[in-house]
């Protein structure tokens, strides 16, 4: 039965105008919005970009919904609700959310007989950040870790990072230009080859919750984006690397939605962070003592850390500076010069 699913205005969406949600119509209803525009400036002599995080702001999102409809004379009778007043209030009960939706355009209407879809483009001007908290530690079934938001590993959001995921992390962002001047006299530029500056870089984390009901996914999806969508900068950790990155949320996508017979939820969606002073980080040990204390170069003017870089089956000592350590020049003695 498709009565009780939807409510528009308090009215059956069924009974009333024989629509009901298509079931692949909910993606961008859960989407959440992008943050209005940041204001941020680009230092050409520094990585990354510098931007104003104090208070950012949800947009107001446009999401399409495709309906069926079994009566397409009823389509006309739904406009004519649609057209009184421009919020209207959705109720979707299978997905346990309401929305205060204004319509914005008619996207498509087909019919055959008299069976119809059409879908309908909204926009949601009341966007909310969730409050709610992740699962303590270790009580998900999900046993993948090495990603962490803020120090919070998204497996103790019930969430399963997906293939893809990896390679937008590692991969490098793009550098920025420094001073160039060509002129007619000479072949080529004088480019200054001195620095090099990374731009930022958007990072896609692609994303599954699987979970047994629609109380459950609401949980998960929530308290990833309680974090996600705070003031200030976040700081993601990934551990292969052993490193973290300071970042901020910039908008999310949902590719895949469905609620199955049993009630389990299947989400596969994306968050988009940017990474807003990165920098390659090679893979180091340092040098220390039993005591754990660092142990640095003699150079009193300007001591450094020593790093052991593993290169080719072998490993190197360099400073924090990247200079080789290299011993002291020796007389290098023979049995013959012995004598």
């Amino acid at each position: 039965m498709m009565t009780g699913k939807l409510f528009i205005d308090g009215r059956d969406a069924f009974t009333e105008y024989g629509i009901f949600v298509e079931s692949s119509g909910f993606k961008q209803l859960i989407q959440f919005a992008s943050f209005k525009k940041l204001d941020e400036t680009d230092w050409p002599e520094e990585d990354g970009t510098e931007v104003d995080l104090t208070a950012p702001m949800l947009d107001t999102r446009s999401l399409q919904i495709q309906f069926c409809i079994v009566n397409i004379r009823y389509a006309e009778d739904l406009f004519d609700e649609l057209a009184t007043g421009a919020y209207h209030t959705f109720e979707f009960k299978e997905i346990k959310k309401t929305y205060k939706l204004r319509m914005t355009s008619n996207g498509s209407f087909s019919s055959f007989v008299r069976l119809g879809k059409l879908s309908l483009t909204f926009s949601d001007d009341f966007p909310t950040i969730p409050t709610d908290e992740p699962y303590a530690l270790g009580k998900t079934e999900v046993r993948q870790v090495g990603f962490e938001i803020d120090g919070v590993d998204f497996s103790r959001f019930g969430t399963y990072i997906l293939n893809g995921t990896t390679d937008n992390l590692r991969k490098a962002a793009n550098t920025k230009e420094n001073l160039k001047v060509s002129n007619k006299a000479t072949a080529g530029v004088q480019y200054d080859g001195e620095s090099v500056y990374f731009k930022s870089k958007d990072v896609a984390l692609k994303l599954l919750i699987d979970a047994p009901n629609i109380d459950d996914f609401w949980k998960r999806y929530n308290a990833i984006f309680a974090i996600a969508l705070q003031p200030e900068n976040r700081v993601f950790y990934y551990a292969e690397l052993g490193n973290e990155y300071d970042c901020y949320y910039k908008s999310c996508s949902v590719s895949k939605f469905e609620i199955l017979r049993s009630g389990k939820i299947w989400c596969e969606f994306q968050i988009n962070l940017v990474f807003f002073a990165y920098r390659p980080v090679g893979q180091y040990l340092l040098l220390a003592t039993e005591d754990f204390d660092y142990v640095i170069t003699e150079d009193a003017t300007n001591p450094a850390r020593i790093r052991i870089r593993p290169k080719s089956g072998i490993s190197l000592l360099i400073t924090e500076n990247g200079e080789y350590i290299i011993t002291q020049p020796c007389l290098l003695y023979t049995s013959d010069a012995a004598d």
